[in-house]
């Protein structure tokens, strides 16, 4: 099949997003697909934080305009506009849980004291987003969730998509294994007395920022022998620290760093902190797995679906108040995990619960079987 998979980040394996659909991309074209990745970026320099998703929608039909036809297009749900879904089958495939982020922030703005003068603004604008996310969904052929969490949050409350919709799961790029593979053979129960925590993310309210902090606090005064190091948080992390364990140098900032820096800032550490109250995935999760790193996680974006292949991996968040290093948990056989969180097995469900339905309503053949009549590698039938 000739599919466009559209990521509204720059196609930059530094962003996770992106990394997400490059990933997806080069899977399916290992089955033997036909696919073009595209971004809007970069926009006008008059777009605004108001009409940006209006513009990311134009350049993306624009794009539709000038292209030949593709058997199906994969883009966000908000991307989904009548022009778009014109042209071919759309697969609203998602990279996060949009409408709980904006719950998160929209909550986290009203939490501000004094509020906002712009909060009404806001939360119109919100309003606005949600109803376009909405009828994308509506107007797309199959809704894909990403993960069994946010399945079952859509399938709870938008019960009309239940007919359409599927679930995938996420993988580290197949670059990105080998170095983390070399970590977890190469991990040893740490030298000295303190537990050395890691949180990675941007620094937004869905994060879970405010339990990070409440329990960086409580713990630095119950084992003050532990480190904590938050990285990939960019600089608006700096004002809501505790300024004595940043002083005392108990907590590291890194605000940024880079694909190739990651397996060396996953060996230095000893546990992963997941605080999140909303999330895609947490591609971060699967990074401490491989590393052979135990994660203490809240039960959202990945964890549902990672837990039951890796459970020696997981701690609840916050960890018991007793851990020490000599009760954290070693990561050993990961082989059930690696099975199943992998890219080849992801595009398989994708091309069973995205594909296959679509080739099935035109009345086309099996995507994933090569030597079909009119397959992927038939190029005689196109759209």
């Amino acid at each position: 099949m000739r599919l466009l998979l559209v990521s509204y980040p720059p196609l930059s394996s530094e962003l996770g997003a992106a990394q997400l659909a490059l990933s997806l991309a080069a899977a399916l074209r290992e089955r033997g697909h036909e696919v073009e990745t595209w971004s809007p970026e970069s926009l006008p320099a008059h777009s605004r934080w108001y009409d940006r998703w209006l513009w990311q929608r134009r350049r993306l039909e624009e794009h539709l305009a000038r292209s030949e036809p593709f058997d199906a297009i994969d883009a966000p749900p908000i991307a989904v506009s009548r022009r778009v879904a014109r042209a071919a089958p759309v697969i609203a495939r998602s990279v996060q849980p949009d409408l709980s982020y904006l719950w998160c922030e929209l909550r986290a703005e009203a939490r501000r004291w004094p509020p906002s003068p712009r909060l009404p603004l806001h939360a119109a604008f919100d309003l606005v987003l949600s109803i376009a996310i909405i009828r994308g969904w509506r107007r797309a052929r199959r809704v894909l969730a990403l993960g069994s969490h946010e399945r079952r949050w859509l399938s709870a409350r938008f019960p009309w998509l239940r007919s359409k919709l599927g679930h995938y799961l996420c993988a580290p790029s197949p670059e990105t294994r080998e170095p983390l593979a070399a970590v977890r053979r190469t991990r040893r129960r740490p030298e000295g007395r303190g537990v050395r925590f890691l949180w990675i993310g941007r620094w937004a309210p869905h994060k879970g920022t405010r339990a990070l902090v409440r329990f960086m606090r409580t713990w630095a005064v119950s084992h003050p022998e532990d480190r904590f190091t938050i990285a990939g948080c960019g600089s608006d992390a700096e004002p809501d620290l505790p300024e004595s364990l940043v002083a005392t140098g108990r907590l590291r900032l890194i605000p940024t760093f880079t694909r190739d820096e990651l397996p060396a800032l996953l060996a230095e550490h000893d546990v992963g902190l997941f605080t999140s109250e909303a999330e895609g995935w947490g591609l971060s999760i699967s990074e401490m797995i491989e590393s052979g790193m135990p994660v203490a996680a809240t039960r959202t974006g990945a964890v549902e679906d990672l837990e039951p292949l890796a459970p020696d991996a997981f701690l609840a968040f916050p960890p018991p108040r007793d851990l020490s290093q000599d009760d954290l948990p070693a990561v050993g056989n990961l082989e059930l995990y690696l099975s199943r969180v992998h890219w080849p097995e992801i595009v398989r469900r994708y091309e069973e619960e995205m594909l296959l339905p679509l080739t099935q309503e035109a009345g086309g053949p099996d995507p994933a079987d090569p030597t079909s009549p009119g397959s992927e590698i038939d190029r005689s039938r196109v759209g």
